[in-house]
């Protein structure tokens, strides 16, 4: 997350506390930078920006202007820190009635490459007001998975 959130802001790295005295920053991408303030050594991540997002909302226009009804996640972060965005949604919904209440709309169109209508497009997973997760489909999948031949089985049976 902390790498995520160093590019959503735009910077090259955040700090990390507590990780002095512990193994972790040797076995991470961890480096140290002084401290400007008191001069002490502190454990810094680089930024993560990843080429692509795909995230799934609940309603978002043609051009790309998305709300995220219920806990964001992450999916906030990844679409300020992604190059680029596609859209995946329940429904697409007129411009105008997102501008309604623009303090809702969390993805703006500014790196949403495309926008798909996609009803059940977080399934097996949830979508806070419109479907829970599916932990029956999860654990076929992470049955079906254990093997390159049932994945293939798995994905064969779904299409």
């Amino acid at each position: 997350m902390t790498g995520l959130r160093a590019a959503s802001l735009g910077v090259p790295f955040e700090p990390v506390p507590g990780f002095v005295g512990t193994d972790l920053p040797a076995t991470a991408d961890f480096r140290t930078v002084k401290d400007p303030w008191t001069g002490g050594e502190i454990y810094v991540v680089p930024a993560l920006r990843p080429r692509w997002a795909l995230l799934h909302v609940q309603e978002a226009d043609a051009r790309g202007n998305a709300r995220i009804l219920g806990s964001p996640g992450y999916d906030l972060l990844m679409a300020a820190a992604a190059d680029q965005v596609i859209l995946t949604a329940e429904r697409i919904v007129e411009t105008e009635e997102l501008a309604r209440t623009p303090d809702r709309t969390g993805i703006t169109d500014l790196t949403v490459a495309a926008v798909v209508e996609a009803p059940g497009g977080a399934r097996p997973g949830d979508c806070p007001g419109h479907y829970d997760v599916d932990e029956d489909a999860i654990r076929r999948y992470l049955d079906a998975a254990r093997t390159s031949e049932g994945l293939a089985a798995y994905l064969d049976a779904e299409r």
